[in-house]
């Protein structure tokens, strides 16, 4: 370990392997409390579950399920958990000469016009810093890194070329998932507002399982709080946290209908901790208990 200005440097040499720089590992559930630091490696992290705090380049922000952010060389950052929130997040670090041929190739199809320049750096190309995966891509996400750290773990023949290749696939989909991201914010250049509203209300639709805080929501939207409540109030009608309760209790009519789970089971899993929180937000939303609307709506078997 280094340090630059008083903040922890952490060096690949004291960090990863020489012959083959690259470590995966987890952190889960415990108190975890990092110092500000900075590496002179990569490092990627995703939220598998729950919710921890992460702070980077002076943004303290909530992070969940879906998210990923990648930390360039240099880059100031610290990973810390939140009082009473469960979270698991995987970790990779590696350096980049790990997987540049791959990347460089993959940059040079991506914009031929730049091959030159993507091919001499194309870590300079890698989306900055934050990003959330959609839910349509998280399985594959997660499929990716479970592979990487299973071929980590037992290091059978070849293990080091095939985690080279699902990383770089992976690092691909991050890039894939960040145009797409670009592509959507510039198709409706007149609609500068609604456009990040409508990203914030895909996002809860994704995770209302998840605690999503009004904060998050407006870190999503690149908003201040106060600001991102008036806008987002404009455009949907409703305050916040009203339209994630609206989406968790219309699952849960949902899930009732289908007459499979618990009540108890089924107020987890739409997003509330506690029961009688469950049950007095889908009476006020509903107009009955969902004990009552199970016996009107919900199937026999």
């Amino acid at each position: 370990m280094g340090f630059d200005q008083g903040m922890p440097y952490l060096q690949s040499k004291l960090q990863l392997n020489k012959e083959f720089p690259f470590k995966i590992f987890r952190y889960a559930s415990h108190p975890l409390q990092q110092p500000m630091h900075m590496h002179e490696y990569l490092q990627l992290a995703y939220v598998l579950k729950g919710q921890c705090q992460h702070q980077v380049r002076g943004k303290s922000l909530v992070v969940g399920k879906g998210d990923v952010f990648l930390i360039l060389p240099g880059m100031e950052h610290s990973l810390q958990s939140m009082a009473d929130k469960e979270y698991e997040v995987v970790m990779i670090d590696f350096l980049p000469d790990l997987i540049a041929e791959p990347m460089k190739r993959y940059y040079q199809i991506r914009a031929p016009r730049f091959a030159v320049t993507a091919g001499e750096d194309w870590i300079a190309s890698l989306p900055n810093a934050w990003l959330h995966i959609g839910k349509n891509k998280q399985i594959l996400f997660e499929q990716l890194l479970q592979d990487m750290q299973d071929e980590y773990e037992i290091k059978e023949l070849g293990y080091e070329y095939v985690i080279q290749l699902s990383l770089a696939k992976l690092l691909v989909t991050m890039d894939r998932e960040f145009r797409k991201v670009k592509r959507k914010s510039t198709q409706q250049p007149a609609l500068a507002d609604q456009q990040p509203i409508d990203e914030v209300k895909r996002y809860i639709n994704d995770n209302y399982s998840q605690d999503i805080p009004l904060e998050h929501g407006a870190y999503l939207a690149k908003m201040a709080p106060a600001y991102f409540s008036h806008v987002f109030k404009k455009e949907t009608g409703q305050n916040f946290v009203d339209y994630v309760n609206e989406v968790r209790i219309e699952q849960a009519m949902i899930l009732i209908r289908r007459n499979t789970h618990t009540i108890t089971q089924i107020g987890f899993q739409v997003g509330y901790h506690h029961l009688s929180h469950f049950i007095r937000t889908f009476k006020k939303r509903v107009g009955i208990t969902p004990t009552e609307y199970k016996k009107t709506f919900g199937n026999t078997p």
